[in-house]
């Protein structure tokens, strides 16, 4: 189809996302010219419609954006990932409601009506690299049913999920299960050298000789959700399990210089963690364009971990940990908007968590970590037919307790971003924040662990929250059947947080530090391009990065040039994607360190027909492990080691989809499934 159509929007977007006011609204838009190329820049956000071809050719939500070539957007299905280019996570909605990644995985494709990319997300999503929303269509009753397991057959491993919802006259319930497992053989080797207080040297050279590491998570929820005429209504109750049953390294080290010598060193740990969560979300609209919008969720954990370390002729150390903890949240907000386009709003956010660490073995000690996170903004934006803004801005008070101190950290936060319509197939925008992210509770701890003979983790209580200011400016647009997206990312990380080696006579110390600033910089540039019918899909992304880190512990920087290419054939029930990413030296910014990543090369064919999927995933197939070099001088600590990683090495997958929906007119109820365990526990190997 060549020529351009018109067509109401209000037909196809009759249930959108709005993000000023983070609700579900019914918008009334003007006709729009649409062309067939299915994405339609306005001045709030992308409209994605999706034909007929790509939604025959994928199962879930992430099949279908991944087909759809989205050119700002890197898209992971297998990984249940969606990110910008520079790998900063977008929001994930359905229908407005926020959820997570096994919400979209299981939201089945022929459900999905058109789905909505902000840029410059607002409201309680201010700050983020933005937003995906997928609008599906309505039903009076009915409800779907969503089965897969996905098998790893070189990287054994193994991913389980099943959805089932039912609605009627306004009410939805659903439950939601999964669970996965894996045996992960990775590994590590190479050169370290340290120096310790008296100019004393000691070096080890480490090789492997057998690693294993068994994992297992489960999690079920169950959700309530109402809609009415003003009002809509989320909650639900969630039990998440992880254990790491068995987790055991055998290596042999060779020492020279105060301690020479040959050893067997061997590792082993378990863990295991439970929690129960409960959320609800209320959102009402009231008279005069206001909108009040209440979210809770209290969630409590309780996690073990267990470790010992043996080394040839020398003191066996072991470390156990139980902890309790508690996580509240609690947000309020209120909108009030005006036809001409502008809105006010104001909100309060409350973030409580309580850490309570025993620790046993050859460190002992208890500890108490209470962080207590308050933060209040004021907020104004406005809208035309070309162009949208807003400002957000405010105070966030941090306060925390460790033990019997006490810290508090006030910082002003504020949060701002625009998009520019230039037309249809073209559009600006900005993106950009100023505030501060918290320091992982782990982090900020007294105890010191021995990890070695020689080595300890210690805890720093005097560690600060980094402020970041971050600003990304885009432009994306079409040509026929080229799609274009240029992007500039600026960030810089002030007080940031990462690795220091102190040494001492007899022990070097790794710990987390504040030093210096990081200065972030990636210009990005991807073209899509679609050709024969939209059967042949192609996709090139150069990325150019320069990083820098300057302070009194390092004083380093890198420019990486990366690319990412991807190529996609159509025809009947098959697909066949072909994707390759480059190698390239980066360096990490949290360690700090440099790493040589390799290659990446994927084959993945699949088969779509009617309620049925199957599809066979090749991921590296030269190699049983991904291969990453790292090097980087701490002063006192010198690292030239290889890790060989087997979950991204040479991976055979084969995933078998099951799906169906019934009743008039389907819509699907929102999962949100949280498979992450709240901990502040310092683990050692």
């Amino acid at each position: 189809m060549k020529r351009l159509i018109l067509f109401s929007m209000a037909c196809l977007v009759a249930t959108a996302v709005q993000a000023q006011t983070d609700s579900i609204r019914t918008e009334m838009l003007p006709e729009i010219v649409v062309n067939a190329d299915g994405q339609i820049e306005t001045a709030e956000k992308t409209v994605l419609l999706p034909t007929m071809i790509e939604k025959k050719h994928s199962a879930n939500g992430f099949d279908l954006l991944s087909v759809m070539q989205t050119a700002e957007l890197d898209v992971s299905p297998d990984k249940r990932s969606i990110t910008t280019h520079s790998g900063r996570e977008v929001v994930l909605c359905i229908n407005g409601v926020e959820v997570l990644p096994e919400d979209v995985a299981t939201l089945r494709s022929k459900n999905i009506r058109s789905i909505e990319y902000i840029r410059t997300p607002s409201g309680k999503y201010a700050g983020k690299a933005g937003l995906i929303n997928f609008v599906t269509v309505k039903l009076e009753y009915g409800g779907n049913v969503y089965l897969s397991a996905a098998e790893g057959l070189a990287y054994k491993s193994g991913d389980y999920l099943a959805f089932t919802d039912f609605t009627k006259k306004g009410l939805t319930l659903s439950l939601t299960a999964s669970g996965d497992w894996a045996h992960d053989h990775s590994y590590s080797e190479g050169h370290e050298d340290y120096t310790f207080s008296d100019h004393t040297t000691l070096t080890r050279d480490f090789t492997s000789q057998s690693s294993l590491r068994k994992s297992n998570n489960e999690a079920i929820r169950l959700k309530l959700s109402s809609t009415g005429e003003n009002h809509r209504l989320n909650t639900y109750v969630s039990l998440t399990r992880q254990a790491v049953p068995s987790a055991e390294a055998v290596m042999n080290a060779q020492y020279n210089g105060r301690y020479n010598g040959t050893t067997e060193r061997l590792t082993s740990s378990d863990s295991r963690g439970l929690a129960p969560t409960f959320y609800a979300n209320y959102t009402l609209w009231l008279p005069k364009d206001q909108t009040l919008d209440f979210t809770a969720s209290a969630s409590f954990g309780h996690n073990k971990y267990n470790s010992q370390y043996n080394e040839t002729a020398l003191p066996t150390l072991t470390s156990a940990v139980t902890e309790d903890n508690n996580s509240i949240h609690g947000n309020g907000r209120y909108y009030k908007s005006w036809k001409n386009g502008r809105m006010l709003s104001a909100s309060l956010t409350h973030d409580h968590n309580h850490y309570k660490d025993i620790y046993a073995g050859t460190s002992t000690g208890d500890q108490r970590l209470t962080t207590d996170v308050t933060m209040g903004l004021l907020q104004l934006s406005g809208s035309t037919q070309k162009y949208y803004y807003y400002v957000s801005a405010g105070v966030s008070n941090s306060a925390v307790s460790l033990n019997s101190t006490h810290y508090n950290y006030c910082v002003p936060v504020a949060f701002y971003g625009g998009n520019y319509a230039l037309s249809q197939k073209h559009s600006l925008s900005l993106n950009g924040l100023f505030t501060h992210t918290l320091f992982d509770p782990s982090n900020k701890n007294d105890m010191t662990v021995p990890t070695s003979f020689f080595e300890a983790v210690k805890g720093n209580p005097d560690l600060a929250p980094l402020k970041v200011l971050g600003n990304t400016l885009s432009y994306n647009g079409q040509i026929g059947k080229s799609k274009i997206s240029l992007s500039y990312d600026n960030n810089i990380y002030f007080d940031n947080i990462l690795h220091r080696y102190d040494a001492d006579l007899q022990t070097i110390y790794d710990s987390h530090t504040n030093d210096g600033t990081f200065y972030g910089n990636m210009l990005t540039v991807t073209y899509a391009y679609s050709a024969f019918s939209d059967k042949l899909r192609l996709s090139l992304t150069a990325i150019e990065e320069y990083n820098m880190l300057r302070g009194d512990e390092y004083d380093t920087s890198k420019n990486i040039f990366r690319m990412k290419a991807s190529v996609t054939y159509l025809t009947g029930d098959w697909m066949l994607k072909m994707n390759y990413r480059s190698p390239y030296t980066s360096l990490d910014i949290r360690e700090p360190y440099l790493i040589r990543r390799r290659p990446v090369y994927e084959l993945q064919v699949s088969w779509n027909h009617k309620d049925w999927a199957v599809e066979a995933l090749v991921r590296n197939p030269f190699s049983r492990y991904d291969k990453q070099h790292i090097t980087m001088d701490y002063g006192c600590y010198r690292r030239d080691t290889w890790n060989y990683s087997e979950a991204d090495g040479c991976n055979l997958n084969l995933k078998l989809t099951y799906s169906f929906g019934y009743g008039k007119k389907q819509e699907r109820g929102n999962t949100e499934i949280d498979k992450r365990i709240n901990s502040a526990i310092m683990r050692t190997y």
